[in-house]
């Protein structure tokens, strides 16, 4: 069984990706690799500013908070649908962004 983890981060996405195919980081699942919390969640990024290589905008994070929640929920429901036995999810950005 395929361990999934959701934990949001800049390079991976909302997905955990452990594996390179064609040179790009994967789950290995292709209908869940490319989803739209991972665009969301790296708007929050900026470079260059506040003095800083790479900034993250907690304030405007927060603000979002009902999507933020939104979107993990959605992925974590469609996951459920796919799930055919194959892979184990565990969400880490649920509680961290209830947590706000």
């Amino acid at each position: 069984m395929k361990p999934l983890k959701i934990s949001l981060d800049f390079t991976f996405g909302p997905l955990w990706k452990d594996e390179c195919i064609d040179g790009k980081l994967c789950t290995g699942i292709s209908i869940v690799d490319n989803d739209e919390i991972s665009e969301f969640y790296s708007s929050y990024y900026e470079f260059d500013i506040h003095g800083q290589a790479c900034w993250f905008d907690e304030k405007r994070e927060k603000a979002d908070e009902g999507k933020m929640l939104d979107l993990p929920g959605r992925l974590n429901a469609r996951l459920a649908e796919l799930n055919d036995g194959s892979f184990e999810v565990k969400d880490l950005e649920t509680p961290r962004i209830e947590a706000f």
